[in-house]
C-alpha cells in the first residue's frame, strides 16, 4: 500500500512538473503576428508598420514578432478585416471606409470635407471622438483599433480630360474603394462610381475600365498610377484615415507585458505617423505634378455644397449625428 501511495505521489509530482514546464514554455513561446496592408513597401503607412514591428520586438525582447506583409499579400482590405475576425490575420491597416462595411459608424471618417486641414485632423484623431469610434468598432467586430493613421487628402486622377469644375465630374467612370460614404459622395457629384480592388486599379485605368481614380498622393505615387493617367485635380474631398488594427482575440491571448508593449508601440507609431504624414503627402504631390500633363485646383465650394446631403443621411442611418458634431467642433 505504501509503495502504491509513493508511486501515485511520484506520478502526481511528475504530472505537476510537466504541466508547469508546458505552461512555462507557452508563456515564453515566441508569438508571430502577421500584419497585412494593401500598400507597397515604400509607402509611409507600410514604413510606419515596420517601425511598430521593431518597437514591439525590442520591448518584448523577441517574445512577440510582428511580420509586415505589404502589397495585398494577405488580400485586399475586406479580406484583411475578415481575417482579423476569423483569426487568419492578426493585425492590419484598413481604411475607415472599408471598416464601415462591418461597422457603419466608421463611415464618419469618410465624410467629404470633414477635416478642415491637417491641424484639425491631428486633433480629431487624438480626441475622445476618435476613441469612441474605436470602441464602437470593437463592440461590433471584435477588432481593436490601436490608433488612427494619416496618409493624406485625396486627389483625383483622370486619363482623358482634366477636372476644372463640378461639371467635369458628371458621368465620369471613377474607380472607388468599397466605401459606401465615398460612393455616395461621388453619386452626389453626378459621377459614375465603379468599385475596383486596389490591386486592379492600374490595369483598369490602362484598359479603360475606368476613366479616373482618387486616392492619397503617397498611394498614387508609390503605385505608379501616373504612368496610366494624364491629369491631376486637387479635389481634397476626403482625408484617408486608416485604422491600425489587431484582432481582439489575439490581443487578449498575449501576456500582460506583451499587451502593454503593443499599446505603447502603437502610441509611438501614431505620433511618428502624425509627424511624417503631411510632409510625405506634399512631397508626393510635387512629384506627381511634375509627371502630369496638367494639374488643376478647382473651386471646391460647389463640390462641398453638392455633397452636403450625405452628412444627414449617414447621421440618420447610424445615429452618429452627435459624433459628427463633436468632430466638427474639435479645436
Amino acid at each position: 500500500m505504501k509503495q502504491m501511495l509513493r508511486r501515485i505521489g511520484y506520478l502526481v509530482l511528475v504530472l505537476g512538473l510537466l504541466a508547469w514546464n508546458l505552461a512555462s514554455a507557452e508563456a515564453g513561446a515566441k508569438r508571430t503576428l502577421k500584419l497585412g496592408t494593401i500598400l507597397p513597401a515604400d509607402n509611409i503607412l507600410t514604413q510606419n508598420a515596420q517601425e511598430f514591428a521593431k518597437k514591439v520586438a525590442e520591448r518584448t525582447k523577441g517574445e512577440v514578432e510582428v511580420v509586415v506583409y505589404p502589397n495585398s499579400q494577405l488580400g485586399n482590405e475586406r479580406d484583411l478585416l475578415e481575417g482579423l475576425q476569423l483569426g487568419t490575420v492578426e493585425m492590419a491597416e484598413v481604411s475607415g471606409g472599408v471598416m464601415s462595411t462591418f461597422a457603419p459608424e466608421a463611415g464618419v471618417f469618410s465624410l467629404p470635407f470633414l477635416f478642415q486641414g491637417w491641424d484639425h485632423l491631428d486633433k480629431v484623431l487624438k480626441s475622445p471622438a476618435a476613441d469612441k469610434l474605436g470602441e464602437i468598432v470593437l463592440k461590433k467586430t471584435n477588432v481593436r483599433t490601436l490608433g488612427w493613421m494619416e496618409q493624406g487628402f485625396r486627389v483625383t486622377m483622370t486619363v482623358k480630360k482634366p477636372i476644372l469644375s463640378l461639371k467635369d465630374l458628371e458621368g465620369l467612370k471613377i474607380r472607388l474603394p468599397e466605401d459606401k460614404v465615398l460612393i455616395r459622395t461621388f453619386q452626389l457629384l453626378k459621377a459614375a462610381p465603379t468599385v475596383v480592388p486596389w490591386g486592379e486599379v492600374y490595369t483598369s485605368l490602362q484598359t479603360g475600365v475606368v476613366e479616373g481614380m482618387e486616392a492619397t498622393t503617397p498611394a498614387i505615387y508609390t503605385m505608379k498610377f501616373y504612368e496610366v493617367s494624364s491629369y491631376l485635380s486637387e479635389t481634397n474631398h476626403q482625408h484617408s484615415v486608416v485604422g491600425f488594427l489587431i484582432s481582439e482575440r489575439v490581443f487578449q491571448s498575449l501576456s500582460k507585458p506583451a499587451q502593454e508593449a503593443v499599446l505603447q508601440s502603437a502610441r509611438e507609431t501614431m505620433d511618428l505617423n502624425y509627424r511624417e504624414a503631411r510632409g510625405t503627402a506634399q512631397k508626393s504631390l510635387d512629384l506627381l505634378k511634375a509627371k502630369m500633363k496638367q494639374s488643376t485646383a478647382p473651386d471646391l465650394q460647389p463640390l462641398q455644397a453638392a455633397v452636403q446631403p450625405v452628412y444627414k443621411e449617414l447621421g440618420d442611418q447610424t445615429g452618429t449625428q452627435e459624433l459628427i458634431r463633436q468632430i466638427q467642433g474639435v479645436r
